[in-house]
């Protein structure tokens, strides 16, 4: 058996809150329900136009920019690519992304920086109107690497940009590929491996990665792998999303 850490990440809703900066800078944050963020827009848009059409077209000194998200609210939980020794295996994001061109890159990846199989799994998938293949794939390979190299082979891929980014900002420095349900979604779906199952490759890999999709997904292929770690533990992170 392997050991689990589970951290929990959660998203608590504020009060208003105005923040005057420098040089008449400022900035608004407020939560709204659905009914009335659909007036504050209704309300803001007319004002916006009322207020820019009066407004001197010789002193349009200031610009105002609006973002409004919507706060994650959906339970769901993933795997973190941190390792006992503080490795990191690699995993890849690959969103809207026509799969000839998935496969194209693992292979890639695989040749260019001497990696064991990669392990694909679809979040996602649809066909276009050419008939081709496409979709929203999760990539993992146990490969160990230190923390930067994670970055030197998803930079050479089209993986997302924010899955490649959180791991600088987020607390604690490790990616998150979702393993659980989401919304009317199910789990992610083994769909192959990307690689030649019939070598043997001594690449340093992850055990505890290695056993949790094993015991997720027993009817993924083994391969041959000369140098496990032989570590137990893997952490998991529940936490909410605002897509569906």
């Amino acid at each position: 058996m392997y050991g689990l850490y589970v951290m929990v990440v959660d998203n608590l809703g504020v009060k208003m809150k105005i923040t005057n900066k420098e040089n008449n800078q400022w900035k608004l944050n407020i939560n709204l329900d659905k009914k009335r963020y659909k007036e504050f827009y209704d309300k803001v848009t007319d004002l916006s136009k009322e207020l820019e059409y009066q407004s001197s077209k010789n002193k349009l000194n200031y610009s105002i920019v609006l973002n409004a998200v919507k706060i994650p609210n959906m339970e769901t939980g993933g795997w973190s690519n941190r390792c006992e020794d503080f490795k990191f295996v690699l995993f890849l994001d690959m969103d809207n992304t026509l799969w000839w061109q998935v496969k194209a890159q693992l292979d890639f990846i695989i040749e260019r920086f001497d990696l064991p199989p990669c392990y694909v799994f679809e979040t996602e998938g649809h066909k276009d109107c050419n008939g081709e293949e496409y979709g929203n794939y999760n990539v993992f390979c146990p490969i160990k690497l230190r923390f930067f190299e994670t970055f030197n082979i998803q930079n050479e891929t089209t993986c997302d940009v924010a899955h490649k980014n959180l791991p600088k900002i987020y607390r604690f420095k490790s990616a998150i590929l979702r393993n659980l349900p989401k919304g009317k979604k199910g789990r992610p779906i083994f769909k192959c491996i990307v690689g030649n199952l019939k070598k043997e490759y001594k690449q340093p890999v992850s055990s505890a990665h290695l056993d949790f999709i094993h015991l997720a997904y027993p009817e993924i292929p083994k391969v041959k792998y000369l140098n496990k770690d032989n570590y137990k533990k893997l952490w998991l992170s529940n936490y909410k999303t605002a897509s569906k």
